[in-house]
């Protein structure tokens, strides 16, 4: 049992160990004990976690930039240099007195016409490098880097999805922790209306049940943070309570409704015979919870490339099963169920219990509700 509550926590079971392991913790009291020590003791690996940042994208650029001027000897040099390399080849004996002192002892023996080796070296280096070196070595160059900048891009973008699923990941086990100290059993509520009614509140949720502690977990790393100007009356670095919810002024719970949750969208909710409630959770592959959320507003499901990050080519979306996945934009609109948009194709709540609708932080689950 030890193992299967690990893999319960970490979000690693089949959906059908997963439901089997959620209908043991609520029957087993000493169960849900062992889960809650698993907890204290995986606690501190999360607390450590620093992803790996990717390298910068000027860094070849810097490093060309930084590299020490090439010498380059002037034309009288260069013919000097060319008339010596000629010499030695056409007349040893000539070249030995041009490279030496004038001395025809040092030649060699007996009058011989060998070079010095010393002076052999020494027209080695003097001679320059001209401008056909030179546009070689550019055309060279510009080929490394025709081959290498794509590579360095798609790795930073790699690395980048890659980041954005882990924290995904772990707001997976913080939901699935939050499910099992839940009577109802159901994902963190988005409230029909008033101040708790919009996505972003699930954050507000995981934080009062002590599962969540860092609000850098809602950012992404493919986007940049909100500026100063922009969150003139919130701070990005706590997480707020649902009493600065409701004690709120009306311009300030409007910027915490818009960053509360992030980059993040979040399950809006279901209409459940004609109520509507938070999802039930039961670990369904198909059943979206989280995932990027748009960048902009929007009323349908078209032109999403400009509307996503990650470079507009896709999202990471978080199912109900602790499964993340990329889902490039061309794969969107042929999915059964688009997690971003209801059955209906609005930004609103799901229309029955398995239509998963997600969206931004600062999105209520109608259109048509008040949320102050």
């Amino acid at each position: 049992m030890h193992e299967d509550l690990l893999g319960y926590l970490l979000g690693a079971l089949d959906p059908d160990e997963m439901q089997r392991v959620a209908r043991l913790l609520r029957e087993d009291p000493e169960a849900r004990e062992q889960l809650a020590e698993l907890e204290k003791m995986v606690r501190p690996l999360e607390e450590g976690y620093v992803p790996v940042e990717p390298p910068p994208g000027d860094l070849v650029s810097r490093t060309l930039e930084n590299l020490p001027p090439a010498s380059v000897r002037s034309d009288e040099e260069e013919v000097g240099a060319a008339g010596l390399a000629k010499a030695s080849i056409t007349d040893p004996f000539a070249g030995a007195l041009a490279a030496g002192d004038g001395d025809s002892r040092e030649v060699g023996l007996s009058g011989g016409g060998l070079v010095p080796m010393h002076a052999a070296v020494d027209s080695g280096r003097s001679s320059g490098l001209n401008w056909l070196d030179w546009v070689g070595g550019a055309a060279a160059a510009a080929v490394v880097l025709a081959l290498l900048l794509p590579a360095l891009a798609q790795g930073r973008f790699e690395s980048r999805k890659i980041a954005c699923q882990d924290q995904l990941r772990q707001f997976g086990t913080a939901l699935t922790r939050f499910v099992t100290r839940s009577p109802q059993e159901r994902l963190p509520a988005v409230c029909e209306s008033g101040p708790e009614a919009f996505a972003g509140i699930y954050m507000v949720r995981l934080k009062e049940f002590g599962l969540v502690e860092d609000p850098s977990q809602r950012w992404c790393p493919s986007l940049d943070l909100p500026t100063k100007d922009e969150t003139t009356l919130v701070n990005l670095g706590e997480i707020v309570s649902v009493d600065d919810l409701h004690n709120a002024s009306v311009d300030r719970l409007q910027q915490i409704q818009q960053y509360a949750g992030g980059h993040y969208a979040y399950n809006l909710g279901v209409v459940d015979q004609e109520h509507f409630t938070p999802p039930r959770f039961e670990a369904r592959s198909s059943f979206a919870v989280m995932a990027d959320a748009p960048l902009t507003g929007m009323a349908s499901a078209e032109s999403w490339e400009d509307r996503i990050g990650h470079s507009g080519i896709g999202i990471n979306v978080l199912f109900e099963d602790g499964r993340v996945r990329f889902i490039p934009v061309e794969s969107l609109n042929r999915l059964p169920d688009h997690p971003l948009v209801n059955h209906r194709g609005q930004v609103e709540a799901g229309v029955n219990i398995d239509d998963a609708s997600l969206a931004p932080s600062w999105r209520p689950p109608f259109l048509d509700v008040t949320q102050r």
